[in-house]
């Protein structure tokens, strides 16, 4: 059999050193972070496996279900402010401030977080 003069596209492939997804860097903010220092260590933990759940899943809709990223932005407003869920009962409250960076804003109920909303908006 007489031998191939080109290169199968399988073999042609090469590991790229370039990202193939965006990368969002995290802020808390000074008041949620003093906040959280007072919780259990364990509680703690969860709040931060979810952050870098939201951090590795934000902009793939796909993914964003499965921890429940909402956009709370009002219609046709530049705001772009977004819950996620951690449990039935708390929600982390954050905002795409640049390209690339979450900014968490707080955490709390339902009902913190509609308080939180009218201050905000």
């Amino acid at each position: 059999m007489a031998k191939r003069s080109k290169e199968s596209r399988a073999d042609a492939a090469k590991s790229s050193a370039v990202r193939s997804k965006k990368f969002y860097s995290v802020y808390l903010d000074d008041e949620l972070r003093a906040e959280l220092r007072s919780w259990p260590k364990a509680e703690r933990k969860q709040v931060g496996a979810l952050i870098r759940r939201v951090q590795e899943a934000f902009g793939d809709p796909h993914l964003h279900s499965g921890i429940g990223i909402r956009d709370l932005s009002p219609k046709g407003s530049r705001l772009r402010v977004y819950e996620c869920r951690l449990g039935r009962a708390l929600r982390l409250i954050f905002t795409l401030e640049r390209p690339s960076l979450l900014y968490f804003h707080m955490i709390g109920t339902h009902d913190d977080v509609r308080r939180y909303l009218k201050s905000f908006l």
